[in-house]
């Protein structure tokens, strides 16, 4: 890694203190209200034996607060960014995932930002190392669009989140004004599986399985299809400046899945005229966050996998920290050249946010991300 590339970790998860300090963040009636689900994911539970649920570091929980929820604390995630020699943290908390009664949710979106704001970013102690993720309701269109707008102009926030589960796939129309909103103000929008839901969807094509190894490994299979809906319902041709990052995985499963589509999109172009090539070659508009469960674990085909899956270009780092499966730098394939090492920990996400962060004029945090050198502005 050169002096001027810094690591850039683009998905670390804060947490609330308690499961009902989002109520305090809340305008009336759900301030009032105790309905809402937990911010943890009730079903299939990691087998990990850390309380609650199984799902989180113990490492990760406040020292002065046995009872508080891990990654509640700054001091603890920027201790995780110190280990990992990482500059910078992209913050991405969870709203529970998608809800039966839309305006809860979209409340719940509202709070999640002003506290992001006002407990994180904002806040002495974060030492301005942290970026945000502007949270949405993406089945409340126009309050999500208001809500991207009344945070377009905070130094701080980088890009836009919404939840892995979704009513229908985010190609469809009724989520363009999203998008669109997201694009102009050159917000990326991630798409990262959300947690609490007492009405998720069911998590695969089949219906629901039974274990947590059969859900956490077909989970992220979620993203595909929306990228699939994002290419082929023409939203990437409509908006040439969005970019998605998919902050589950799935990178592993993606070439083939589009060599199948690139195989059945010339007898289907009747279908999909606004499609400018073939589905493969719009794949600069998505990025995909590391996982260290995604690689071949043998050297020998490594290699090969790493060349074929572009994964030099579509990969950006990001250590789901303080998930249990989080991962460190050192967990990268160990086949990746110099380069690629530098380009997945470093300049691909620095390529992803510098738009924004210039739009803004926040010098500070272009030189904590490297983009002045990269650039050579």
């Amino acid at each position: 890694m050169s002096e001027n590339a810094p690591i850039i970790d683009t998905c670390v998860t804060p947490f609330w203190r308690s499961e009902v300090e989002p109520h305090l963040w809340m305008s009336e009636p759900w301030a009032s209200k105790r309905h809402m689900p937990g911010v943890l994911r009730q079903m299939y539970t990691a087998p990990t034996g850390i309380a609650p649920y199984g799902e989180y570091l113990e490492e990760a929980r406040p020292e002065d607060d046995a009872s508080a929820l891990p990654g509640s604390s700054p001091a603890k995630i920027l201790a995780k960014l110190d280990r990992d020699n990482a500059r910078v943290g992209v913050l991405s908390p969870l709203t529970r995932g998608p809800q039966p009664d839309i305006d809860m949710a979209t409340e719940l979106c509202t709070a999640t930002n002003q506290w992001l704001a006002k407990s994180w970013l904002d806040a002495p102690e974060s030492a301005d190392r942290f970026l945000g993720t502007i949270r949405v309701n993406p089945t409340d269109p126009d309050k999500a669009v208001a809500e991207i707008e009344k945070w377009a102009d905070h130094p701080r926030m980088v890009q836009v989140g919404v939840p892995l589960d979704a009513w229908r796939p985010y190609g469809h129309r009724n989520y363009f004004p999203i998008w669109k909103a997201a694009a102009e103000l050159k917000l990326p929008v991630v798409i990262h599986a959300d947690g609490g839901a007492a009405a998720n969807y069911k998590p695969t094509m089949a219906g629901y399985p039974t274990k947590h190894i059969e859900y956490a490994s077909q989970e992220n299979i979620s993203g595909l299809y929306h990228l699939a809906s994002f290419i082929l319902e023409g939203v990437v041709d409509r908006l040439p400046d969005l970019r998605v990052v998919f902050g589950d995985g799935a990178f592993d499963l993606l070439m083939p899945f589009l060599w199948r589509m690139d195989g059945d999109w010339g007898i289907s172009r009747h279908e999909t005229p606004w499609v400018s090539d073939t589905p493969s070659e719009h794949l600069d508009h998505f990025r995909f966050r590391t996982s260290r469960f995604e690689a071949p674990t043998d050297q020998a085909s490594e290699k090969a996998w790493l060349e074929v899956s572009r994964a030099e270009e579509l990969l950006i780092y990001g250590s789901n920290y303080p998930h249990w499966s989080s991962m460190s730098p050192a967990d990268l394939p160990s086949g990746l050249s110099s380069e690629g090492r530098e380009r997945i920990l470093s300049r691909n996400a620095a390529d992803l946010y510098e738009p924004r962060l210039r739009a803004l004029g926040n010098t500070a945090a272009l030189n904590a991300i490297g983009a002045q050198a990269i650039t050579g502005s």
